[in-house]
C-alpha cells in the first residue's frame, strides 16, 4: 500500500470512527429524553375513555357514570390515571358515589401496559336521589395489578386484595366481607381464539337482618370459571351492539312514551345475540361455601358444613351441546324445637349430591328462539315484555321437545344418620311422550326398617304419623334384596313409559 493510499484509508478510517461516536451519541440523547410522554399520555386517555364507554354503555339502564379522565407522568416509566366524578346508580332511588379513582400505568410494549396501586376512597356514600345520604361502603384496597392489551381492548390479566368490607344504610342493614381475593386472565389460543378463566375467595361474609339480631354468614366462599374458545373481537363486537340497541329498547321517549326498535334495529339486535352465541364454545363455574350458618337470639337452628354447585356447558356455538349439573351439600345440622326428636335427627339429610347430564340439546334453535323474542322481551312497555316472554316460553319448550336430548341422573345419593337413598337413570326427550320425557329411574334405599322403627316408637314428634305411612306404602312398591353389607336394600325401578304411565318395578302407581 502506498504512503497516499495509506493516508487516505487512515482518513476514512478516522471519519468513519467519529461517525459512529456522533450516532452513538445521538442514540444515547435519545435514549435519555425517552418516549414522547405527551403522545403517551394522549394515547392512555384515550383507551381508558373508550373502554368507559364500552363499561358504561353495557349497563342496561345505564347505571355507570363519570365527568373526566386525567393521565400524569409519575416518572420517566410511570403514568397516574385518574377517573373522576363516578357514579354507580343501581336504580333511580339512589347511587354509590365512588368519586375518585386512580391507578397507574406502566407501558409494556407498544401493545400493552402494566397497571398497579389501585386507590380509591376508603368510603363511599350511598346517596337518594335528594342528595342526601342513606348508607355507605367502606372497603380496604391491599393490592391490585394487572395487564392491559390495547389489541383487546381491556385487562388480560389482573388480580387483587381487598379487606374490611362493610356496606350499611340508614335502615339498620349492615353486610360485611372480612376479605376478597381474585384473579382473572385470557389466555391467546390462536387464529382469534381466547380462554378466560377466573377465580375469587370470599372470606368472613356476614349479613345482619335489620329487624332483628339475626345473622346470616358465610366462612368462606370460592369462585372458579372458565370460557373456551372465544372468537374474541366477533364477541365484542356484537356485545357492543347488543347493548346499545338494548339500551334504546329499554328506553322511553321524551313524551314517556316506551321506545320502539325499527324492524332493522329489531333484527340487527336478534342478530347479535346469534354473534355472542356462535362466538363462545363453552364454559364451567363453580361456587363452593364452607361454613354456613344462621344465627339469632343466641342460637344457631341453621348450619351447613360445605354446600357446592357447579355446572358445565359445550358447544354452545354448535348444532347441539351438552350440560352438566352437580349439586351436594355435607354436615346439614338443624336445631329447631320441630327438629330435635330422634325420628328427626335419624331421617335428615345431613351429606347429599345430585348430578344431571343433559345431551343433545338443540343450542342453535334455542338461541335462534332467545334472540327472535328478546327485543320484545326487553321493551319499557310492560305489556309487550310479558306477552313476548310467554311466547318465548311457549317456542323454547316446542323446540326441547322435539330436539330428542337425553337426560342423565348420575349417581346421587342422600345419607341421613339411620338411612341412605342412592340414585341413577336416564330419559328421553320425546315428542310422542305425553309426559315429555320416557325413561327409569332406579333407586336403592337402605334402612327403611330403621326409619319405621322410629316413627314407631316416637309417635309425638310431629312428622311421625305421616313418616309411617309414606314408609308403609313405600314397602308395598319396594324389591327387597340383601346388601354387599348384608343389611337389606329395598329397590325401586321408576318407569316412564311414552303413554304416560308410571310404574314401580312394574306396578302401576
Amino acid at each position: 500500500m502506498t504512503a497516499i493510499s495509506k493516508a487516505s484509508f487512515s482518513g476514512r478510517l478516522r471519519a468513519g470512527a467519529v461517525a459512529l461516536g456522533l450516532a452513538g451519541l445521538l442514540a444515547l440523547a435519545a435514549c435519555d429524553k425517552g418516549p414522547d410522554q405527551a403522545a403517551v399520555a394522549a394515547q392512555l386517555k384515550g383507551d381508558v375513555e373508550a373502554q368507559l364507554k364500552i363499561i358504561e354503555g353495557s349497563a342496561v339502564p345505564q347505571s355507570i357514570s363519570h365527568t373526566g379522565v386525567t393521565v400524569t407522568p409519575v416518572d420517566k416509566e410511570s403514568y397516574q390515571v385518574t377517573i373522576e366524578g363516578l357514579k354507580f346508580q343501581p336504580s333511580p332511588e339512589g347511587y354509590l358515589d365512588i368519586g375518585t379513582l386512580s391507578y397507574v400505568a406502566k407501558p409494556k410494549d407498544e401493545t400493552s401496559y402494566e397497571v398497579s396501586d389501585l386507590k380509591v376512597a376508603p368510603e363511599l356514600p350511598f346517596k337518594g336521589a335528594d342528595g342526601k345520604e342513606k348508607g355507605k361502603l367502606a372497603v380496604t384496597t391491599k393490592s391490585f395489578q394487572g395487564l392491559w392489551s390495547r389489541d383487546v381492548g381491556n385487562l388480560v390479566k389482573a388480580e387483587g386484595e381487598f379487606a374490611d368490607i362493610v356496606a350499611t344504610d340508614t335502615e339498620g342493614a349492615d353486610l360485611r366481607i372480612a376479605g376478597l381475593k381474585f384473579a382473572g386472565e385470557l389466555t391467546d389460543k390462536g387464529s382469534g381464539l381466547y380462554d378466560s378463566t377466573g377465580s375469587a375467595t370470599v372470606t368472613g361474609f356476614a349479613i345482619k337482618e335489620s329487624a332483628s339480631d339475626g345473622l346470616f354468614s358465610i366462612k368462606d366462599l370460592q369462585v372458579n370459571g372458565t370460557y373456551e374458545g372465544i372468537k374474541l373481537k366477533e364477541y365484542q363486537a356484537a356485545a357492543q351492539k347488543y347493548q346499545e340497541l338494548l339500551a334504546k329498547q329499554m328506553s322511553v321517549t321524551e313524551g314517556g312514551q316506551p321506545a320502539t326498535l325499527t324492524p332493522e334495529e329489531a333484527k340487527a339486535l336478534a342478530d347479535a345475540v346469534a354473534a355472542m352465541a356462535a362466538s363462545i364454545k363453552g364454559g364451567e363455574g363453580k361456587f363452593v361455601f364452607n361454613g354456613s350458618s344462621y344465627a339469632e337470639a343466641g342460637a344457631t337452628p341453621f348450619a351447613l358444613e360445605t354446600l357446592s354447585l357447579s355446572s358445565r356447558l359445550d358447544g354452545i356455538n354448535q348444532e347441539k351441546a351438552n350440560f352438566n349439573f352437580d349439586v351436594a351439600h355435607k354436615g346439614l345440622v338443624i336445631n329447631e324445637p320441630e327438629a330435635s326428636g330422634p325420628l328427626a335427627k335419624g331421617i335428615l339429610p345431613r351429606d347429599g349430591n345430585l348430578g344431571l347430564k343433559v345431551t343433545d340439546i338443540p343450542s342453535k334453535d334455542l338461541v335462534k328462539v332467545l334472540a327472535d323474542n328478546l327485543p320484545g322481551m326487553m321493551s319499557a312497555d310492560s305489556t309487550m315484555a310479558e306477552a313476548n316472554a310467554m311466547a318465548m316460553l311457549v317456542a323454547l319448550q316446542a323446540v326441547l321437545q322435539t330436539s330428542g336430548a337425553k337426560i342423565e341422573v348420575t349417581p346421587s345419593a342422600i345419607t341421613a344418620d339411620v338411612t341412605e337413598v342412592k340414585a341413577d337413570g336416564n330419559f328421553n326427550v320425546s315428542p310422542q311422550a305425553v309426559m315429555g320425557i320416557a325413561g327409569a329411574l332406579n333407586i336403592a334405599w337402605t334402612g327403611l326398617d330403621e326409619v319405621m322403627a322410629l316413627a314407631q316408637a316416637n309417635p309425638a314428634e310431629p312428622n311421625s304419623a305421616d313418616v309411617s305411612s309414606a314408609v308403609a306404602m313405600l314397602m308395598q312398591f319396594a324389591k327387597r334384596e340383601t346388601g354387599a353389607d348384608g343389611k337389606p336394600v329395598d329397590k325401586f325401578l321408576i318407569e316412564v313409559k311414552e303413554t304416560g304411565e308410571l310404574t314401580v318395578n312394574g306396578n302401576p302407581m
